[in-house]
């Protein structure tokens, strides 16, 4: 794929920049001039198209500044435009073997008092910490966006870095197609597969849109705009709401991080940080956004980055409901061992100022009142202090049951599978009432109940809030503490059914109480 192409959608009159007289309109093919090269190479050659509604003479073109001299123009340094014939001006980037990072200097077009900024990504060589920055990738491309960080390494949190869009969807703006160009790969070697998806009951479908080429004489899994070895950039999504995938050899990105929890949990769940594209002066681009998609581990988000136009997003929160309406415990009821459904006159369950108080001095538990298919279901969960007997000397204990069958009784425990709440153990299976699933393809014995450690330790220390999410979908369940996977299973013997959260001898409280309907 060339420039043309990319920028054609960010084309700019620049009249109505100011840039010339009411009399006369320009127009280019791009803002900004962004190539790139190794340094000690030279880069591949991107041309520059003018157009005018006017016939004009240009009679001098030149590159200024301090590192103009990394810069070739190609093309005679006099040109003619004509409302019949744009001119086309050609320029290519030569960084030195001793300069890595970005260089800029200025296109000065005489005659007709036009500038246009060139800017040249220079890198000390192939793959790995030879790679440039995400921040370096975006001033290159012209842009004025914070990503968050300036280091190539980052990290795979899913809290929210520099100008990065909450968690969303999209859909289609307006009229005609959105666009998905790729406007920087820094990964490995191999063709890419890139498009959109849509949901359904069996999980996001793959609309294939095009694919990334290999290296050949410019090294396209290195460079600015990749080139493509078949497809397109741009689809219709219709009415419908999608997201964005790649597919590298060993698994598939989304954008959206459910799936990429769900399908492929030791690899990067926060796959993609997404921002919104500002000009290079700081201007807002409508409907326009950056994917920055993380193939590895490192957090560098260089891996393959796309442009994509004409969408909205829809914020995932605006997909999920509340399950706790933080006044009372609408939606819920109580159910304890000694005391049976809505009779408790101790109050071990209390709310106020937004949060769900466990005293923790009964057993049982609040419970849904509906039952749930698949879904993604979030709390946030803090301890109290007090301990009570039989337990005031063990660690604190609570825990998520899900998946409990609508005719399942009451009782401690009710068939379900449990994501473990105690201290040190946040983000075990528990499988209550002969419930299986398996984990690394070996099945839990069908047993009263049964535990299956925990992959991964994530908590925080005791009295600070953390965030357990549970993903359940067809057979699949996959326990998410602080954004980390920490366990998964496959094939569990329990599918869609009630929620409850445990009480069991030690105070406990919640909040913010969430659930996404996968269907």
């Amino acid at each position: 794929m060339t420039q043309i192409k990319f920028f054609m959608v960010l084309m700019v009159t620049l009249e109505s920049l100011g840039l010339f007289g009411q009399e006369s309109i320009l127009k280019t093919n791009k803002p900004v001039i962004s190539l790139s090269a190794i340094r000690g190479t030279t880069s591949r050659i991107d041309t520059l198209v003018i157009t005018s509604s006017k016939n004009l003479r240009i009679t001098d073109i030149r590159i200024e500044g301090d590192e103009a001299t990394y810069f070739r123009m190609l093309s005679p340094k006099t040109i003619k435009i004509s409302p019949d014939a744009g001119a086309r001006v050609a320029f290519q980037y030569a960084p030195p073997s001793t300069f890595v990072g970005v260089a800029r200097a200025k296109v000065l077009f005489r005659g007709i008092d036009l500038s246009l900024e060139i800017y040249g990504l220079s890198t000390k060589g192939l793959e790995g910490d030879n790679e440039p920055p995400l921040t370096q990738i975006v001033e290159a491309l012209g842009f004025n966006v914070s990503v968050g960080w300036n280091t190539l390494a980052n990290h795979l949190r899913p809290e929210l870095q520099g100008e990065e869009l909450p968690p969303s969807l999209f859909k289609k703006a307006g009229t005609g197609k959105v666009e998905m160009a790729p406007v920087a790969r820094y990964s490995p070697d191999f063709l890419l597969n890139f498009g959109y998806y849509t949901q359904s009951t069996q999980g996001p479908v793959q609309h294939h849109t095009g694919i990334l080429d290999t290296a050949n004489r410019i090294p396209e899994h290195q460079t600015l705009f990749p080139a493509l070895a078949q497809g397109n950039t741009s689809f219709d999504p219709g009415e419908n709401i999608f997201g964005f995938y790649a597919i590298s050899p060993g698994h598939t990105l989304y954008s959206e991080d459910t799936w990429n929890m769900l399908f492929y949990p030791e690899q990067a769940a926060h796959a993609a940080r997404i921002f919104p594209v500002k000009d290079n002066s700081g201007n807002q681009v409508l409907n326009t956004y950056l994917l920055c998609m993380e193939e590895a581990a490192n957090g560098d988000y260089n891996d393959y980055v796309f442009l994509v136009t004409n969408i909205i997003p829809v914020p995932l929160s605006d997909k999920s409901k509340s399950l706790f309406n933080g006044k009372n415990l609408d939606g819920w009821y109580v159910w304890l061992r000694d005391k049976g459904k809505n009779d408790d006159p101790d109050k071990i369950f209390t709310v106020s100022d937004g949060e769900i108080f466990d005293l923790g001095k009964d057993v049982g538990y609040i419970m849904t009142n509906d039952r749930y298919g698949n879904f993604h279901f979030t709390l946030e969960f803090k301890w109290g202090v007090k301990k009570w007997p039989p337990r005031e000397n063990a660690k604190r204990d609570s825990g998520i049951c899900y998946n409990i069958p609508e005719d399942e009784p009451d009782k401690i425990w009710p068939r379900s599978i449990e994501c473990q709440i105690q201290e040190g153990d946040v983000g075990d299976f528990w499988l209550l009432g002969y419930s299986t699933i398996q984990v690394d393809k070996k099945q839990n014995p069908p047993l009263p109940y049964s535990r299956i450690v925990k992959k991964k330790d994530a908590e925080k220390p005791t009295g600070e809030w953390n965030t357990v999410e549970v993903i359940s979908f067809n057979g699949k369940c996959v326990h998410i503490v602080n954004g980390v996977v920490v366990h998964y299973g496959e094939n569990a013997s329990l599918i869609g059914g009630k929620i409850l959260l445990q009480s069991e001898y030690a105070e406990v409280y919640y909040r913010n109480i969430r659930i996404r309907e996968l269907q």
